[in-house]
């Protein structure tokens, strides 16, 4: 927590960027290059982990120790992601959203994911499996394009979309994180705007919908978007990287949500482990505007309570999640106590130690965080 408020990061993944994991086509490793390319280019020298580390298969528990152990983070989603014409496992496993869930639920929510591409009656089969795995998940996570070919669709397809948010609904879903706003590699730009969002959003009024990586492309649309419509939100995933690479741009992207949406409309997210969270919850929570800035879009300085919501009230609010029950859940759980004796632990101190404890026992070693 910070000063009492409850944090949540709601997209925190366990990665598997390795060889092996990715698909015998040129957009994977092309995906897997821009996602190096930030990891090395947005976040500062001291927040870096070695190449061979981040081109690993991430441990879910790295993620899980990482957060609770050195962040103050007191929850966070993991989801299933769908990213199939990319990677074998679709990049973060069904087998990891299993494990987050069962190993620490009063730490996880979950989000099943889908690939509409693949057809309606496959996406609808591949749902009602999963929420029989994790009956608990209250989100679905969905991509807009897959490739070789490539293929894409549109939240607002009444034969293909509208279907399935219906049978998402009826199995107890509670929001739709839809990627967008940054394409996965090299890949054609137009499925990633927002547009479409708005049909989903109107004909689904009891869904709520996470424009996932929001300002990172499309602020305009983005902002009326979150403006118009109760149900649609702007979520963070990796624009709150920004804070590090380009902080004045950050601050014009949080702005111009503000001006449209109110500070209700925001979700703060990162995508832990691509970026460490505790810098940059600290600089959300002491973030200022500029005279110039708040002077442009008629703005006031955020509250702290207003801050509280996009770190986690907005989220708690749109799933329905009890704050003061989730607060006593992990009140005495393990992380809870470790983090009694030890003190918040150093960034990404327990991902780099579990990666050379499996490279030890393999005979080899790995260098230390640059």
């Amino acid at each position: 927590m910070i000063e009492g408020h409850f944090i949540i990061n709601p997209i925190a993944h366990a990665y598997d960027l390795s060889d092996a994991n990715l698909q015998p086509n040129p957009y994977g490793r092309g995906l897997r290059d821009l996602l190096v390319k930030l990891h090395l280019v947005w976040n500062p020298p001291h927040l870096r982990v070695p190449a061979e580390v981040y081109m690993s298969n991430w441990p879910v528990e790295a993620v899980a120790r990482t957060l609770f152990l050195e962040t103050d983070v007191d929850m966070a989603a993991n989801m299933y992601l769908r990213l199939d014409s990319w990677f074998r496992d679709g990049l973060c496993s069904r087998a990891k959203n299993v494990e987050a869930a069962t190993r620490w639920p009063e730490r996880y929510l979950t989000y099943v994911g889908v690939s509409p591409t693949q057809g309606l009656d496959v996406c609808l089969r591949d749902l009602e499996d999963q929420m029989k795995e994790l009956p608990n998940s209250i989100g679905l996570k969905l991509y807009p394009d897959e490739v070789e070919p490539f293929r894409s669709w549109r939240m607002d397809d009444p034969k293909l979309a509208y279907p399935l948010f219906e049978r998402a609904q009826k199995l107890g879903i509670k929001t739709v994180a839809i990627h967008k706003a940054i394409p996965n590699g090299p890949v054609p730009i137009n499925p990633y705007r927002v547009d479409d969002v708005d049909g989903a959003a109107i004909h689904f009024p009891g869904l709520n919908f996470e424009i996932v990586h929001a300002g990172l492309a499309f602020v305009d649309e983005t902002a009326h978007a979150i403006a118009r419509f109760p149900n649609v939100y702007a979520n963070l995933e990796i624009t709150s990287l920004l804070m590090h690479h380009g902080p004045g741009m950050f601050s014009e992207i949080l702005a111009q949500f503000l001006f449209w949406g109110g500070p209700e409309k925001i979700i703060y997210s990162d995508g832990t482990l691509f970026c460490h969270t505790q810098p940059l919850l600290e600089k959300f929570w002491n973030l200022e505007f500029t005279e110039e800035l708040m002077a442009k879009y008629n703005l006031k300085q955020l509250t702290k309570n207003e801050k509280a919501l996009i770190l986690g009230g907005n989220y708690a609010r749109i799933v329905g999640l009890d704050i003061e029950k989730a607060k006593a859940a992990i009140a005495d759980d393990e992380f809870a106590k470790e983090r009694r004796r030890t003190g918040i632990q150093k960034p990404y101190s327990n991902w780099l130690r579990m990666y050379e404890e499996e490279r030890q026992g393999a005979g080899g070693k790995v260098r230390a965080l640059a």
